[in-house]
């Protein structure tokens, strides 16, 4: 495992994952569980982690070193005797938190307010750095917007405290959203984007949900090899009956079909 021992190499990733998820943006569901994808993104951020595969946490399983948490199907799951953060709901927030936006999804957002993506919560952090950070790991342009945090509690949004500087939100109106000033040319940019997102969208949901065409034929390697399969057995039987001369034959047969 490249310069760790396995034992100091399960100790690193055991510190990231489970005793400062929040200082790497991380955060463990109710569930127990974390997409390892985020996990990967997070090592990426340390050239000296940066090597570390799905394939180095299964070794450390199998080798029965004491790691807090287990792959399976591309999702980390705390092992047990193990926990991540308490979400604990609050009304102690700041009055300001950050996010930061993917360019393509930046326009919808303040149209449309923050909306969790494959997880539960939208992670907000109280360090802008932080939360730039979390972002450029998905879209290395992306865009800090700034949270009306307090306001919003105020008003009834419900926010998860989930570490030190970290809180989570189911989802959060528009109006919360404080927007920096972009230039007119980049705003267009982003609309382009976002077009250009909105139609690779659906295009794939139309992949996804349209039935093959009636009468039509897909050609598969199995019907290749059929084939062949074929062809060489036939081949074969034709060396046998006609000896050396097989080919010539195999040409008056087919002389004798076209007459």
């Amino acid at each position: 495992m490249a310069t760790y021992k396995p034992s100091t190499l399960a100790k690193n990733l055991a510190y990231i994952l489970h005793h400062a998820p929040e200082q790497h943006g991380l955060f463990w569901t109710p569930d127990g569980t974390m997409p390892w994808k985020e996990f990967y993104w997070a090592l990426q951020e340390d050239p000296s982690l940066r090597f570390v595969r799905e394939a180095h946490l299964r070794e450390i399983g199998f080798l029965g070193i004491e790691f807090p948490a287990k792959l399976e199907d591309k999702t980390l799951h705390l092992c047990e005797g193990y926990s991540g953060h308490p979400l604990q709901p609050t009304a102690e927030v700041p009055s300001r938190l950050h996010f930061a936006c993917r360019r393509k999804a930046y326009l919808n957002t303040l149209e449309n307010g923050l909306r969790p993506g494959s997880r539960p919560f939208v992670p907000l952090f109280t360090d802008r750095d932080l939360a730039l950070r979390v972002g450029k790991r998905r879209d290395p342009g992306a865009i800090v917007v700034e949270i009306e945090a307090l306001s919003a509690s105020e008003d009834g949004v419900a926010f998860w405290h989930a570490g030190q500087g970290m809180f989570l939100v189911e989802a959060l109106p528009a109006k919360y959203l404080v927007a920096p000033r972009l230039k007119e040319s980049f705003l267009e940019e982003l609309a382009n984007l976002a077009k250009k997102e909105k139609t690779k969208n659906k295009a794939a949901a139309r992949e996804q949900t349209s039935p093959p065409t009636p009468g039509s034929f897909f050609l598969q390697s199995k019907h290749l090899e059929e084939t062949a399969s074929k062809s060489s057995v036939q081949a074969r039987k034709q060396k046998a009956k006609y000896g050396p001369d097989w080919k010539k034959a195999a040409r008056k047969d087919r002389r004798k079909r076209n007459v």
